[in-house]
């Protein structure tokens, strides 16, 4: 039985895994520039590999993302680690392109994009460890990943080709690897050891993932304090030192040989100065980008939170720290909504410990009224929705209405409205209802699946704007945004990627099949969530 068990705990992560990579893989973007960012990163990586350099010769983008620094080249002020890992899928990217006789640019392209894709995956994996650990059982576990990654940003954000997805799942395996520590009476210091690893790959991938170094060691020095363990923290913050170091001095090393210090980045824009309590409003509750829009799953906290805190007061609080971390530091930011992107992406670290404690919904499902139960599912079905339009039609089918919306708001001969303009300080649709991404993305879809249809009245080709850029002219808005719609640079023939997409979907349902036997089929070995009163006394000490 032992062994029955030891395997199913096993296999339910790896299905998890399969069916999470297999649809994050399908719905791939066909968007291979994204906001500029990431063709930056993508022209770092291909620097490194092929010219062992950092700076990039004929950047993509001449703004303030590029600087200039050691030998009066341009460098991209990023930090480095997602170039890095991005390295081995370029180099893979060249091998398939040059066997199979494919653009090697487009090819390679894609090949790094699929990154986050990969990444966004083992979250999931991680989450549900997370919430094996927390002693939600094993149906509820996997009830709670499925939504995590399905029907929260988690999505959307492994499909953006961005940096976010990377810093979340270092910073969450940190997050993980302090709570084993603390599960286990502060025992294991290879926990700690592995905290300060994860996090310092975090800083690697993002320079302000350092707000989170010091409270991933203040709170297992904090459990300490309250066992009376005092003597011991010295070495807790040793390791924690030693395993966090190696990657502060790459960053250093990085910044160094960019710009001769390491105290540069690169960055040289006003970053502080938004209005912190207009930040706050602007981050949480605008229509434009408010997380509680995007995130509509926080309305079901208030049925979690109080068994939550009560069961796991330490974590609980440990949790909310790194929640309003993100909040606090963005709303004194100026470009505090990271555009052009979707939803508040600075907010997105926060996502999994918002979601965490709604698994006090699910193992408490059998007992919930038909109201709370009802309520729970529609705010489930509401995001999910959400975040499938956000994936299905690229954003700049958004910009571009937005710039048309804008342009016939002004009047030139009278001196009235504001024309559209790009750059951080530029745009304005935040507190306009009518504006909102996530009410033009759902038209959008609409739309969409109407011109593939053949009605032709929503095909947008215009200039929107004389004096701005058009997107139509950059981007596919007129059709959907998957790899394999793609017909503005096709990877393969039409036929080998239907069959690619097809062979994915099988993958996707046959893993989730096999998932929803282990757990409910005839036979399943069903693992029991621990009690809380089982849980480790270390944590009871300040619960």
């Amino acid at each position: 039985m032992r062994l029955a068990l030891r395997r199913s705990d096993a296999l339910t992560p790896a299905l998890l895994g399969l069916f999470f990579l297999s649809v994050y893989l399908l719905t791939g973007s066909n968007d291979l520039k994204h906001n500029g960012d990431t063709l930056l990163r993508y022209q770092t990586t291909q620097a490194l590999v092929d010219q062992d350099h950092a700076w990039i010769d004929h950047p993509k983008s001449l703004d303030t993302r590029v600087a200039q620094g050691v030998g009066g080249h341009l460098y991209a002020f990023y930090a480095p680690g997602q170039a890095i890992l991005m390295a081995p899928l370029y180099v893979a990217g060249k091998v398939v392109a040059h066997h199979l006789k494919l653009p090697y640019e487009v090819t390679t392209l894609y090949a790094t994009r699929s990154l986050d894709l990969i990444l966004g995956a083992l979250l999931a994996v991680l989450f549900y460890l997370m919430a094996s650990s927390l002693g939600y059982g094993r149906r509820s576990a996997v009830g709670l990943t499925l939504i995590f990654g399905l029907a929260t940003v988690a999505w959307p954000d492994a499909q953006s080709g961005l940096e976010q997805t990377q810093v979340n799942l270092f910073l969450f395996a940190a997050v993980y690897s302090v709570w084993q520590f603390v599960r286990q009476d502060c025992r294991s210091r290879r926990w700690v050891a592995c905290a300060g690893t994860a996090v310092g790959c975090a800083v690697l991938t993002r320079y302000d993932a350092l707000l989170y170094v010091p409270i991933l060691i203040v709170f297992p020095i904090w459990m300490r304090f309250q066992a009376g363990q005092r003597p011991k923290v010295a070495a807790d913050l040793t390791v924690y030192g030693l395993a966090l170091a190696p990657w502060l001095l790459a960053v250093a090393l990085w910044d160094y040989g960019r710009f001769g210090s390491v105290f540069r980045t690169g960055l040289h824009e006003q970053t502080l100065g938004e209005s912190p309590w207009v930040g706050l409003a602007n981050l949480l509750v605008s229509p434009g980008k408010g997380l509680i829009w995007y995130l509509p799953l926080v309305f079901a906290l208030p049925w979690a939170l109080k068994a939550f805190f009560r069961k796991r007061a330490s974590l609980a609080t440990f949790l909310t720290v790194l929640v309003l971390i993100p909040i606090a530091f963005y709303s004194n930011v100026l470009y505090w909504h990271g555009d052009p992107s979707w939803g508040p992406r600075y907010l997105y670290t926060s996502v999994p410990y918002l979601v965490l404690p709604l698994g006090e919904v699910l193992i408490a499902w059998r007992f919930l009224a038909k109201a709370p139960r009802v309520t729970f599912l529609g705010l489930v079905a509401t995001s999910l929705v959400i975040q499938v339009s956000a994936i299905s039609v690229t954003q700049w089918r958004f910009w571009y209405r937005l710039e048309a919306i804008q342009q016939q708001s002004v009047g030139p001969a009278d001196w009235f409205g504001t024309p559209f303009h790009w750059g951080a300080q530029h745009y304005q649709y935040y507190w306009k209802v009518r504006q909102s991404p996530i009410l033009i993305q759902l038209d959008n879809v609409y739309q969409v699946a109407r011109l593939s249809l053949g009605d032709a009245r929503y095909r947008l080709t215009v200039k929107p704007d004389p004096l701005v850029s058009n997107p139509a002219d950059n981007y596919a808005i007129n059709a959907f945004a998957f790899w394999w719609t793609d017909d503005r640079h096709p990877l393969l023939g039409p036929r080998t990627r239907d069959a690619l997409a097809l062979a994915l979907l099988g993958c996707a349902t046959l893993s989730l099949v096999l998932l929803l036997r282990q757990i409910w089929g005839p036979g399943a070995v069903r693992g029991r969530g621990r009690r809380v009163i089982d849980l480790p006394s270390f944590d009871s000490v300040a619960g």
